[in-house]
């Protein structure tokens, strides 16, 4: 429920009736189904499936890091729940742990498609957050759905440290940081988790996994997920 008079006071009706679109296409098990949209004279409605187990983040803050297991499971969730959104031509735009909920039996679920939009080629709408952003949508030439796969390594970097690789007190720090995409992992991570975060945080979009040429394939075949079963991922 949202009061209409805060969503035109916090400028909030142009995201809100894209998330409505974009989730009105989506038929997704990673993403709340949006079941109506309605209205009265003071509020918006909006209802969704309930999902109780909270948002990542406040559970990666509580804890402070996951199991590398745990990272293997909700990041190959992610990408699959990717590669659906992708299937659509839809770049979700926003991967950070305040917008994936856990479900009451473990597995996540996708929220907030307010920045997501429908990307035939590229779009140039610099949005996001800043410690997520891909160097493309700081540069401003042009973005697609590779900022997903991007994103998602961050995120990876974010469950195994406690932290994004790319953090600074103000967004002009930050920004400086992922364009010179300086990469400085714990020596404590293993090969594997070092690898998985290196071919997704690339400044080369083609180079980027689940960018070249092998595709969504290419993630699936990387040794950083050597414990997945996929098929079974796909279809929880």
């Amino acid at each position: 429920m949202m009061k209409k008079a805060r969503i035109v006071k916090l400028k909030q009706l142009e995201h809100i009736q894209n998330e409505v679109r974009i989730m009105s296409r989506l038929r997704c098990r990673f993403v709340p189904e949006l079941y109506a949209v309605f209205q009265d004279d003071n509020s918006l409605y909006m209802l969704m499936d309930f999902i109780p187990g909270g948002e990542l983040f406040s559970h990666l803050r509580r804890s402070g890091t996951f199991e590398l297991i745990q990272v293997k499971f909700f990041s190959a969730e992610i990408a699959c729940a990717l590669q659906i959104i992708h299937d659509l031509k839809i770049a979700y735009r926003d991967i950070k742990p305040e917008n994936i909920l856990i479900s009451k039996d473990g597995h996540i679920r996708l929220c907030d498609f307010g920045f997501a939009k429908v990307v035939e080629d590229r779009t140039y709408t610099l949005c996001g957050t800043p410690e997520y952003l891909a160097p493309e949508t700081i540069q401003g030439n042009g973005h697609g759905i590779a900022v997903d796969w991007w994103a998602l390594g961050i995120l990876i970097h974010e469950m195994v440290c406690g932290y994004p690789p790319f953090y600074g007190d103000n967004p002009f720090t930050i920004y400086r940081k992922i364009i010179q995409c300086k990469l400085d992992l714990p020596m404590s991570l293993n090969k594997s988790t070092k690898s998985v975060i290196n071919a997704f945080v690339k400044i080369s979009r083609g180079s980027r996994l689940g960018c070249t040429s092998g595709g969504f394939n290419s993630i699936e075949k990387h040794k950083f997920y050597k414990e997945i079963d996929w098929p079974s991922c796909r279809f929880v």
